[in-house]
């Protein structure tokens, strides 16, 4: 099963820009989230700190891969053992890390000096480097290929290169609509976020054919998409000034469309479980996968933009602010009768 564990707090850049949209748009968000039957539900099992200003974060079931973009030592990606919550340690990835994700075999990260590399998931060596031209932003990975998108010239980007996981090599580009925000892929489609940039259209999702790269779709959502998780049947989009979206994988209809809470600023998918992330409110929510209703909500600290799910964890990091705030962690939420859905080589 393929599962989109992972999600972006994304690079700097695209932070200042989701901060402006937010504030842009808070007169017009409610915040109230709305709340279906609750149950028992997940607890927070841990907090681990870790290197400063935490901006993405991967799962493949072993391994909670974390990267990092602080000053100083603070560049780089940091693992995490999935079973026992314990950091196993840090690696040097190059400039300014941003986005990550793990097929089982490889975990790919990003670099904004416009370099993708390849950790061996069994060793933590960087076991590839391939320079895909302009900054590296975000990427999703299905074991076979390695999907990734740029930030041109100091804004959003417009294509999508699309790389061999075995060879390292440049196999295409695809031209999508402008102000690219996100990526992810669930080994049929590819699904790309896009908000638009000065008088271009945008506020879309793409749908790339894996096996071809040809497109197949373009789809409207809501205002400022800049996460997206797909579980395989469904896509899921979040939009910062509190909309998210769900699409059915199959046939690119648009199933629902809810208000869930300002500044949303990460959303991950396993299938059974969809967890979205409020950076303004320190919190994250569960949603029904069927209805789209909140049906669980946990304060988790300062900040919580990047988190990922593997079928018996959620994993959040925080990157809080203020002398009296934790920041810089990763807080891990138990599932209870929740499975670990490890991946192998992409499945």
């Amino acid at each position: 099963m393929r599962f989109s564990g992972r999600s972006q707090a994304r690079s700097p850049w695209r932070r200042r820009a989701a901060v402006a949209v937010s504030a842009a748009l808070a007169s017009a968000v409610v915040g109230v989230p709305a709340v279906a039957a609750l149950r028992s539900g997940p607890r927070i099992v841990r907090s681990l700190h870790i290197a400063p200003v935490p901006t993405s974060v991967a799962d493949d079931g072993v391994h909670v891969w974390v990267t990092t973009t602080g000053t100083g030592f603070g560049d780089g990606v940091t693992e995490i053992d999935a079973r026992s919550g314990k950091i196993v340690r840090a690696i040097a990835v190059g400039f300014a890390p941003t986005g990550i994700d793990s097929d089982g075999r490889f975990a790919w990260v990003t670099s904004e000096a416009g370099f993708i590399s390849a950790i061996d998931t069994r060793t933590g060596r960087i076991v590839r480097s391939v320079f895909v031209g302009s900054p590296a932003v975000d990427l999703a990975s299905d074991g076979r290929h390695v999907w990734v998108t740029h930030n041109i010239l100091g804004g959003f980007g417009t294509d999508v290169t699309e790389v061999s996981a075995a060879t390292g090599t440049i196999i295409r580009t695809v031209q999508v609509r402008p102000g690219v925000a996100a990526i992810s892929a669930d080994k049929r489609h590819v699904w790309v976020a896009s908000a638009g940039s000065g008088f271009a259209p945008g506020h879309t999702v793409t749908e790339i054919d894996e096996a071809t790269g040809r497109v197949v779709r373009t789809i409207g959502v809501g205002e400022f998409p800049i996460a997206i998780a797909a579980d395989g049947r469904r896509v899921w989009v979040a939009a910062p000034g509190g909309l998210v979206t769900s699409i059915n994988a199959a046939t690119g209809r648009r199933l629902h469309t809810r208000e869930i809470g300002p500044f949303l600023s990460g959303i991950a998918s396993d299938g059974p479980h969809v967890w979205v992330s409020s950076a303004s409110l320190g919190s994250v929510a569960e949603l029904d996968p069927g209805s789209a209703l909140v049906t669980h909500t946990l304060n988790v600290g300062p900040g919580p933009a990047a988190l990922a799910v593997d079928g018996a964890s959620v994993w959040v990091a925080e990157s809080g602010t203020g002398s009296s705030a934790p920041g810089d962690t990763v807080t891990e939420i138990g599932l209870p009768g929740g499975h670990r859905i490890p991946r192998h080589g992409g499945a």
